[in-house]
């Protein structure tokens, strides 16, 4: 899998880098990474993008938009681990890739295991 990360010269900073990126990998099943062909840790900012979450999958590119400048590590890697949880089918989008809170509460009960596991290897 290739992971590409967007050169910054201004802050905010990227809060994941591509080492990160591969830990959160490794820590998942495989059914959840395996419509992912690239990882995107992109120069946009959340809150200037159009999507209502930090971390978008297109099916058509097979990539996976990751938008974390100015936003924590900890919400990046539960927000990345939401993202691969969603594409391995522990929950559903509706339209436009909107998840709605009880989908949304599902998926942070599945992943809350993996975000513990992240950061107890960082320590």
């Amino acid at each position: 899998m290739k992971i590409i990360s967007a050169k910054l010269n201004i802050e905010p900073f990227h809060s994941l880098n591509k080492k990160d990126i591969k830990r959160i990998l490794s820590l998942v099943p495989e059914e959840w990474k395996m419509a992912i062909d690239q990882v995107v840790l992109s120069s946009e900012l959340f809150e200037n993008s159009r999507f209502d979450r930090p971390v978008i999958h297109s099916s058509i590119s097979r990539r996976l938009n990751v938008l974390s400048r100015g936003l924590t590590k900890r919400r990046m890697v539960k927000e990345v681990l939401r993202e691969l949880a969603l594409n391995g089918g522990v929950a559903q989008s509706g339209f436009a890739n909107h998840v709605c809170k009880a989908e949304l509460a599902k998926l942070d009960e599945t992943v809350e295991p993996f975000v513990l596991a992240f950061f107890e290897d960082e320590i």
